[in-house]
């Protein structure tokens, strides 16, 4: 009976406690941004362009890189974007191409870390006029799995 009692009081509590730090940190939580944690953005602000660029390591096993980009703005000459997953030599390794230009999320780029990029890669954003011009080339930091042997 003791022990009933016990849990009991002890569930009261904790549920007691949840709830002051949900009613405290309720609006609070609410205009947070949760970032993963093996997440590393840039910001860029440049001709016209505003956003962040981002790679991200996904996985308990095989580890996986993701690239994508954050747009906030863009100029109206922008037609398309390209987001690439890149291996520190430059080599980009995967890509994906022809995204329209809008605001928000564009492009998620996925890569098996152990395939080529040698447990480290970074993201490129690179924006594009009608005709295929460059407007836009931007890296992420390089991100690095646990598994590198380097």
């Amino acid at each position: 009976m003791r022990i009933r009692k016990a849990i009991s009081a002890a569930v009261v509590l904790t549920t007691a406690t949840v709830g002051m730090i949900t009613a405290v940190g309720g609006p609070a939580q609410a205009q947070a941004t949760w970032v993963p944690p093996f997440q590393k953005c840039t910001p860029f602000d440049q001709g016209g362009f505003k956003g962040d660029v981002c790679v991200d390591r996904v996985g308990w096993g095989p580890q996986e890189f993701l690239g994508l980009g954050q747009i906030q703005a863009f100029p109206s000459n922008c037609a398309k974007f390209r987001v690439d997953v890149v291996d520190p030599d430059g080599t980009a390794v995967h890509s994906v191409n022809n995204i329209p230009c809008a605001t928000g999320s564009v492009g998620t780029a996925r890569y098996l870390a152990e395939l080529h990029v040698n447990g480290r890669a970074y993201a490129r954003l690179v924006g594009f006029d009608s005709a295929g011009n460059t407007l836009l080339s931007v890296n992420s930091q390089i991100i690095i799995s646990p598994y590198d042997n380097h």
